[in-house]
């Protein structure tokens, strides 16, 4: 778990915004840790057609998920909003194929990843990172690498848009073991408890010796080297993204929850919906509900379970495209208190 301090540090940092089709309340928090290790970042363009959020979660100091807020949503964020402005006034111009949009995304951490690996004093931290992409009335396109997390409410249910990689995930493990690594105590070479970050560059060797791999010596016609070159996507650690894509034409979710694992370490998919969806019906705003879950994952810090004593970063958002906020909190409070059978 690393060093802690003996009493938490509360002080909350919310940041809420209303905008005509979206709002978003971002809340962070310290905690018992000995420094603030996440990050996060918003962009939201001028029509509010494009919105891009970013949270990252470091490890082994702040440099790496400090660096991603600041080049990586914007990196996606520029790209897209270029391709959405081309369009404009162009009669009869073919939208965006979700391909393209996937592929876009997914090189970009690559390419940031790519950065990082050329500064030094980075080269011993690392960071999970989850990015959240909105294009209004098409998609919701996350991108996740490492084990924060994103979820959508869709009538109170829970709707997971992103899985956490850990190793002990049997395609997760496949992948180690063939590049020379192992898995041991949940961690690999005993070490990292993410099988996929970005940084930690001592997992991402390029070449491995053939002569000690048993997948390779099993295959010995097709690798004639005694070094093997391997793609980043082989890496013990890997950058690359895991893509699952909601599609707006079906239904539009009741709101969107982004958060690091020091939240989800708390909170099951299930009951932050709950959670929020209570507070919803009692008239709360955005930014009153996330710093309720802020201090109530404190509150749940225990010394044996070991939740409750990470950095916390939550991210709610609620898309309104047909109405204004205040309908939008309205429309909320009314609908889950009809299914409460109080109205």
């Amino acid at each position: 778990m690393g060093q802690l301090l003996s009493h938490p540090i509360e002080d909350k940092t919310i940041d809420y915004h209303t905008r005509q089709t979206l709002a978003y309340c971002v809340g962070t928090m310290q905690g018992y840790r000995m420094s603030m290790e996440d990050a996060h970042d918003v962009k939201v363009n001028e029509d509010e057609s494009l919105a891009v959020f970013g949270v990252f979660d470091g490890h082994g100091g702040k440099q790496c998920s400090e660096y991603l807020s600041e080049h990586l949503p914007r990196a996606i964020f520029r790209t897209l909003n270029n391709w959405h402005k081309a369009l404009v006034g162009i009669p009869g111009a073919k939208p965006i194929e979700l391909s393209q949009y996937m592929t876009s995304i997914k090189n970009a951490f690559f390419h940031i990843d790519h950065e990082l690996s050329s500064m030094p004093h980075l080269l011993n931290c690392g960071s999970t990172g989850i990015v959240t992409t909105i294009i209004r009335d098409r998609y919701i396109i996350v991108a996740n690498t490492g084990d924060s997390r994103c979820i959508l409410s869709v009538d109170g249910v829970p709707k997971t848009l992103s899985f956490d990689h850990k190793p002990i995930l049997m395609n997760e493990r496949i992948r180690v073991e063939n590049s020379n690594g192992y898995v041991l105590n949940n961690r690999i070479n005993e070490i990292l408890a993410l099988s996929r970050a970005f940084g930690d560059f001592t997992f991402k060797a390029p070449y491995i010796d053939n002569t000690k791999n048993k997948y390779i010596l099993q295959n010995r016609k097709y690798f004639k080297h005694d070094l093997v070159h391997l793609p980043p996507e082989l890496f013990q650690v890997t950058v690359e993204p895991e893509i699952l894509v909601y599609d707006l034409h079906q239904t539009t979710p009741e709101f969107i929850v982004v958060a690091c694992d020091g939240i989800w370490d708390c909170y099951k998919n299930t009951k932050i919906v709950q959670i929020i969806r209570d507070k919803l019906a009692l008239g709360w705003k955005l930014n009153k509900i996330v710093e309720f879950i802020l201090q109530d994952c404190l509150m749940m810090a225990n010394n044996y379970t070991g939740i409750g004593f990470d950095n916390m970063t939550l991210i709610i958002i609620a898309v309104h495209s047909n109405s204004n906020i205040d309908e939008w909190y309205e429309h909320m409070k009314a609908k889950v208190l009809r299914e409460k059978n109080l109205l």
